[in-house]
């Protein structure tokens, strides 16, 4: 495949598991379902542990209104449309709603999306993906048909899969999804040993922050902290809306990082969380994240089931090459992010445990390297 220019749009588009679809190049129910999941990347690192589920109404082939599910709890992307359509003065009888995810069908915090719909007077239902969530699995499609409303599903359906895997892996497992990303040398280096090393230029590194405006929870191991003394913040620059809470983990099982870290330092919404698997002491403002030990430090496993009780539904995995082959080898990863530049880091070669079944989903080129996607 062809690598693409890498700019803010596309950066964001891999960050969520893209490049996605352009409407522009589509017609007809494609055409409005790549809208539709447009309107979705609004709600990414904002919905979980819900699906972003992005809506558009059509009528006449003119959108009438448009929404997206941003907090749990909050309207799903349906309403926000019907609402967007009544903001607009629109009336959506006789519409077609194209939604990214089968609507649901029962009551849980928000009424049922399909009770909405038919309420509403909508004719036709466009859906990309069914919601493997036993409380729907089809039940919403049946519902919709069995009120006279006409409903097809698939358009654009593996995008749809693809944009909704992180849910659909939380509703089997019970887990987050997990993004590994390193920025490596020509020479598969990230550096000489205890020193820190700027594979990618400042501009790479705004980008790549979309990463974490995509996540809710990130994850660093303890000598990543010695090394850089990072400050582990969401700094993506481009007009996406900030987390409400991003929590940030430093791997320290048995609390060697000095207090005098720059991570400990209270940012607001980004709380700091410890991993551990004894009683260190306290650090003021850090809430330490008990674990059982596996192998020379915690288990990553149960790491992620506890940012999943917390609501996180998108971990990424940045820096330090043992945490890297940790989650690798344990076959936690979902998906790989890797910087490559075309110049050497001049350090050791990390050897790291990449499933034979993976393969390059997509790339973006900057003036010396490329981002890279695996999964």
């Amino acid at each position: 495949m062809s690598d693409l220019e890498l700019t803010a749009e596309v950066a964001w588009a891999l960050a969520t598991g893209g490049p996605w679809p352009d409407p522009a190049d589509l017609d007809g129910d494609a055409r409005f379902m790549a809208l539709a999941l447009r309107e979705g990347l609004n709600g990414v690192g904002l919905a979980s542990p819900n699906p972003p589920v992005g809506c558009v109404l059509v009528r006449a082939g003119l959108v009438i209104g448009s929404g997206v599910h941003t907090r749990a709890g909050d309207p799903h992307g349906e309403v926000m449309a019907l609402r967007d359509a009544e903001a607009r003065g629109e009336d959506p009888k006789g519409s077609t709603a194209f939604v990214t995810l089968e609507p649901c069908c029962h009551h849980g915090r928000t009424g049922p999306c399909t009770l909405a719909l038919i309420q509403a007077g909508v004719a036709r239902v466009v859906v990309g993906v069914r919601d493997p969530n036993p409380r729907v699995d089809g039940g919403g499609l049946a519902i919709l048909r069995s009120h006279g409303v006409v409903v097809e599903e698939g358009v654009l359906g593996e995008a749809c899969a693809r944009f909704h895997a992180p849910f659909f892996k939380h509703i089997r497992t019970g887990l987050p999804w997990v993004t590994l990303k390193l920025a490596l040398g020509s020479d598969g280096s990230l550096g000489p040993a205890g020193q820190t090393t700027q594979v990618t230029p400042p501009e790479v590194q705004r980008l790549a922050h979309a990463l974490r405006r995509a996540s809710e929870a990130l994850v660093v191991g303890r000598h990543t902290i010695e090394v850089d003394d990072p400050q582990l913040t969401d700094r993506w620059p481009a007009p996406t809306a900030p987390h409400r809470s991003f929590a940030r983990v430093v791997m320290d099982e048995t609390g060697l990082v000095p207090p005098t870290a720059r991570v400990w330092a209270p940012v607001a919404g980004q709380p700091v969380f410890r991993a551990v698997t004894n009683e260190p002491t306290p650090l003021r403002g850090v809430e330490d994240l008990h674990l059982p030990p596996e192998g020379r430090g915690c288990s990553l496993r149960h790491l992620l089931y506890e940012l999943a009780a917390m609501g996180v539904g998108r971990v990424l995995v940045e820096g330090g090459g043992t945490l890297a082959g940790g989650f690798l080898s344990q076959g936690l990863v979902d998906e790989f992010h890797r910087f490559q530049s075309d110049l050497p880091a001049c350090g050791p070669e990390l050897i790291l445990p990449i499933p034979t079944t993976w393969c390059l989903q997509a790339s973006a080129r900057w003036s010396t390297g490329r981002w890279e996607v695996w999964r």
